[in-house]
């Protein structure tokens, strides 16, 4: 009987050791919005989507493996990723909101001068 158990626990262990470690899969809804080009009745801003699947990288976004990279090289959080690259912009002032919305509803929401601003401190998270 204690040899069966035996046995019985060394498969367990080695089934266990042998199947691969299944990745928690996070999703994020992005979104980049620009203000109206006029003020006034009837302006209409413009806005652009994505869905970013990080673990493992996907759904659909074009730069989602180093987007995710960034995501967790800065602890799974999109508002700690800062000054992704150096550069210049120019400093033409049409201000753009990064908008992202994660699986369990935490938000980020944050305005930035112009897109180049944007893309030097996100990177390829709203890079699409």
């Amino acid at each position: 009987m204690r040899t069966a158990l035996t046995l019985a626990a060394a498969a367990a262990l080695a089934l266990s050791l042998t199947a691969p470690a299944q990745a928690e899969t996070t999703r994020y809804s992005l979104t980049v919005q620009g203000a109206p080009e006029q003020q006034g009745d009837g302006a209409i801003g413009w806005a652009r989507t994505m869905e970013l699947e990080c673990g493992p990288a996907g759904g659909g976004h074009p730069r989602a493996d180093e987007a995710c990279e960034l995501i967790e090289a800065a602890g799974g959080s999109i508002a700690d990723v800062q000054a992704v690259r150096d550069g210049a912009c120019t400093m033409i002032h049409r201000p753009v909101t990064a908008i992202a919305v994660d699986g369990d509803g935490e938000r980020y929401e944050e305005t930035f001068g112009n897109d180049c601003l944007l893309s030097m401190a996100k990177g390829a998270i709203f890079d699409f």
